[in-house]
């Protein structure tokens, strides 16, 4: 059969077009569904993935954890620290053409503090006022010294929304309007979410795909199939069983950072009634649970030793760890001498956690090292939403608790050792460390939050809330023809700067 010159033009020009409109979307796998689609309610990791193509922050991180510009280009504190007063990016609209301003900035702090479900609450609870200067300067005050507060923004209590879309949607989060890169085209829930590059974006020179797909794949085997076959552009958190693969694999490109993360056994010692168990109320039954685990045995058996086995929330790379607690080695004999000094034998436990394979297998081993001292553990995993409704009830008797971790310490450690901190979902309650957090959020002396921070370290190690195992290590993979991949301690994929192989 004849092909006409004209026809065969016309295809492979087709073909071009397709490659190049492919080529144009970036398709990322992800571990996880996010939860709710706003900044002021959402509080998974995965969600700050997709937050970081949708909404920009008042100020960001970079790739050594400094504090840099994003819509706020410079600031000062006052000299009392009671005040810090932003000076704003001009000429950014959100995704809808409503301005970004002083006035948008306040809308969007107070509409933090004061909706009902909102998760950013703690986190902005010591601004008392939001003073509007002019459009392009704004002044938070604050009730006495927050030190963390730049931090705290460079998450999502400093992501701003769209007043207009905000207030005329009870349903914000099913259609998210932010001043970010991209905008929301479509979510389907445990499948896709689609983006597509928003023209108006400030910084849009920098953006180098048209679309941004993020997949929902849960199996990272999977995640890595795809990626191979040319599925996928990215794919994030890589099982470290599959990293041998990736490193032989010339198409593919490791993207790997020390992470600020941390996983954790989280007891509940004072919520409702799964607190009245002899574990959430013995904290010597506690230290028997933490005697009868092997840190070492977890990271190695579940992630082939690519992570860090620890026993604090803070990661070693942090200024604030403290090198007072090395890592308890195991030991069933003091393990079940606690247990018989309390009394009743070994009490049966539950995890809860969610459904994915590291923390299924997580689960096992502990499930497994635990029993050796006489604890009997079930275990109980469900799909993410179910899991995070548990979580955030406070309806479980153990969790394995996944915490994507932040460059200061107050957003981890006030967040879940406060009695009032957004994450303290298990009921821990002390005085003593509420003071030692204030006093360490009001602080401006590094030195001085050290000490501090060091104090909290050995209240939450003796009584064990919760029980750190380790910190995870973040490991993206790529195709080789992406450029501009860089990945931060805090484990975010940032668009800025990526682009498809010329």
């Amino acid at each position: 059969m004849r092909v006409s010159k004209r026809l065969l033009v016309a295809v492979c020009a087709l073909a071009m077009g397709a490659g190049s409109v492919s080529a144009a979307t970036l398709r990322v796998g992800m571990q996880d569904d996010p939860d709710a689609l706003d900044p002021a309610t959402g509080g998974t990791y995965a969600g700050r993935i997709v937050f970081a193509a949708l909404c920009d922050k008042l100020v960001d991180i970079d790739a050594n954890l400094q504090i840099v510009p994003q819509l706020a280009t410079e600031w000062n504190w006052s000299e009392d620290n009671t005040a810090l007063n932003l000076t704003l990016r001009s000429g950014v609209t959100f995704q809808d053409g409503t301005p970004f301003d002083a006035e948008a900035v306040k809308f969007n702090i107070e509409r933090m503090q004061t909706k009902e479900d909102s998760r950013r609450k703690g986190e902005l609870a010591p601004i008392t006022n939001v003073e509007v200067i002019d459009p392009t300067h704004v002044k938070l005050q604050l009730s006495e010294p927050y030190t963390p507060l730049l931090s705290v923004l460079t998450d999502r209590a400093g992501m701003m929304v769209s007043p207009t879309a905000a207030r005329s949607s009870e349903e914000f989060a099913a259609n998210p309007v932010c001043s970010g890169p991209y905008k929301l085209v479509e979510r389907r829930a445990r499948d896709v979410i689609r983006l597509e590059k928003y023209d108006g974006y400030w910084n849009a020179q920098n953006i180098g795909y048209d679309a941004v797909d993020y997949l929902y794949i849960p199996d990272s085997t999977v995640r890595l199939s795809r990626l191979q076959a040319g599925d996928l552009e990215v794919a994030e958190r890589i099982a470290p069983s599959d990293l041998p693969a990736i490193r032989a694999d010339s198409t593919l490109a490791l993207h790997a950072a020390p992470g600020l993360a941390v996983t954790h056994l989280m007891i509940n010692v004072g919520k409702g009634d799964f607190a009245k168990t002899p574990i959430g109320q013995e904290p010597r039954l506690r230290k028997a649970l933490e005697l009868s685990l092997d840190r070492n045995v977890i990271n190695q058996v579940a992630f082939g030793g690519e992570f860090l086995a620890d026993n604090q929330m803070i990661p070693p790379s942090s200024a604030f760890y403290s090198t007072s607690h090395s890592v308890p080695p195991r030991d069933l004999d003091a393990a079940k001498a606690l247990i018989a000094e309390v009394g009743g034998g070994a009490p049966r436990l539950e995890i809860t956690y969610e459904n994915s394979l590291s923390d299924g297998r997580v689960a096992q081993i502990v499930q497994s090292l635990a029993g050796e001292a006489g604890f009997e553990v079930t275990l109980l995993p469900l799909e993410t939403a179910s899991a995070i409704e548990r979580y955030l009830a406070g309806n479980f008797q153990l969790y394995i608790g996944n915490w994507s971790g932040r460059a200061d310490p107050d957003p981890t450690l006030y967040a879940f050792y406060g009695s009032k901190g957004g994450q303290n979902v298990n009921g821990y309650s002390n005085p003593k460390m509420d003071e030692i957090l204030l006093a360490a959020r009001k602080a401006s002396d590094t030195e001085a939050r050290k000490a501090l921070y060091a104090q909290a370290t050995d209240l939450y190690l003796n009584e064990l809330p919760t029980i750190p195992l380790y910190h995870p290590n973040w490991f993206y993979a790529a195709r080789a023809k992406v450029g501009g991949i860089e990945i931060y301690p805090d484990g975010i994929l940032r668009l800025a700067g990526l682009k498809p192989a010329e």
